[in-house]
């Protein structure tokens, strides 16, 4: 879904890179902090739920490495994992993640 929304992004002249976390243990803390570090801002997307989820160590990886660059995070809600069409209502979706890469990258244009 990130790779996908990029693209739009650089279509309507937003680029945005997609560090895609291939292992979480151990978190690849030196990678996490040098692509935080060429673009200036983090966007994290955690499909899994809000509490909890991955998207919370990574911030606490940055942080605690040093970066001081604006981060936000979207992530799915929270809820036991749902079936079927109920997934529509609770998993992350393209356009909330589009939605925050736009916000975040405002922040950097004001």
């Amino acid at each position: 879904m990130s790779l996908r929304v990029a693209r739009r992004l650089a279509a309507a002249g937003t680029v945005a890179k997609v560090l895609d976390l291939r292992w979480l243990a151990p978190l690849p803390v030196e990678d996490l902090l040098a692509a935080a570090r060429s673009t200036g801002r983090v966007l994290i997307v955690d499909e899994t739920r809000h509490s909890g989820g991955v998207g919370e160590g990574v911030i606490t990886a940055l942080v605690e490495g040093g970066f001081e660059g604006p981060i936000q995070r979207v992530a799915s809600q929270d809820s036991f994992v749902p079936l079927g069409t109920a997934a529509e209502h609770v998993l992350l979706s393209e356009d909330e993640i589009e939605k925050a890469a736009r916000t975040l990258a405002e922040i950097g244009e004001r």
